[in-house]
């Protein structure tokens, strides 16, 4: 009969052992998915920041265009850090791409 009771306590401690077990994986995952979505809404700024240094370096190379001077390709730098970087094709189309940081972001314009 003691056999009994101390396998019914060996079953307990392992039935605990397994649900604390289950309960870090699902904290790990769950702490993992928070971080990554913290990090991607971080990269949603620098985004907008890239998308308008390409927009800035496209209405600048449509400017010159316009203007007969046509200085495209060109590249510059804004006042917040961000580059870009634009393109001429000769005929209807510029191509401008903007960084910030780690992001990259393209417009092209077409008329």
């Amino acid at each position: 009969m003691k056999k009994n009771i101390s396998q019914q306590g060996a079953i307990s401690i392992l039935l605990a052992m397994l649900l604390l077990t289950e309960l870090l994986v699902i904290g790990l995952g769950i702490s993992f998915l928070m971080v990554s979505q913290i990090k991607m809404s971080g990269q949603v700024g620098q985004s907008v920041v890239a998308f308008y240094a390409a927009e800035a370096g496209a209405e600048k190379c449509l400017y010159e265009v316009r203007k007969g001077t046509a200085v495209c390709p060109a590249t510059g730098s804004l006042d917040n850090g961000a580059n870009y970087a634009t393109t001429y094709n000769g005929s209807d189309t510029i191509t401008s791409i903007g960084q910030f940081k780690d992001t990259d972001r393209k417009v092209e314009l077409t008329w």
